[in-house]
């Protein structure tokens, strides 16, 4: 294999290397002592939010491969920064959460986080996982990629709507925290 093979799968190096990285940098945070992750999957609408997320992670290798999509660098610099801020907003808001996280909605022991990006925003670890849903395509020039991702961010803003009626049911503070923040990004949602 000479160096010009080895480039033009360069950009599938790179977009392992940030997958790999943001995985583990979530994992670290999510497996040290402390944590009150509850075991398993958690609620339904998990999967609302995963299957769409594992088929925009491979779908844009498979058109790497199959398609001959090669990214622009500039694609690959938005698409990577997407991919750091989708650590960024992931990693923060788990650590802001401390022992609250849960990843199942049903849970009757949930408590109100107000501190850190909680202050702003109610849900970070979402905005983390849109942002991911859309460094995908975008880092790998993929086009039909588009359509999981679309259905991913959905998945998370239908989750979002299901969470808040159940913090708003069991939650007595959660009504004027809400009128208080944003759900994604503020000033626009």
């Amino acid at each position: 294999m000479n160096m010009e093979n080895i480039l033009d799968y360069l950009p599938l190096l790179i977009y392992a290397l940030l997958f790999t990285g943001l995985k583990i940098s979530e994992r670290a945070v999510l497996t040290r002592p402390g944590n009150n992750i509850r075991k398993g999957w958690g609620d339904w609408t998990v999967w609302l939010i995963l299957l769409p997320m594992w088929v925009v992670l491979i779908g844009p290798v498979a058109e790497f491969i199959f398609l001959h999509n090669r990214p622009s660098t500039w694609e690959m610099l938005v698409g990577g920064a997407l991919f750091v801020g989708a650590a960024g907003f992931s990693v923060k808001g788990y650590l802001n959460l401390e022992q609250g996280f849960a990843q199942a909605i049903e849970r009757d022991d949930t408590q109100l986080v107000i501190t850190g990006l909680y202050h702003t925003i109610r849900h970070p670890v979402s905005l983390g996982n849109i942002l991911f849903l859309v460094a995908c395509p975008i880092f790998l020039a993929a086009g039909p990629s588009w359509i999981p991702a679309l259905i991913g961010v959905l998945g998370v803003l239908l989750r979002i709507s299901i969470e808040e009626s159940f913090m708003q049911k069991h939650i007595p503070d959660y009504a004027a925290y809400k009128e208080r923040t944003w759900a994604l990004i503020p000033f626009l949602y």
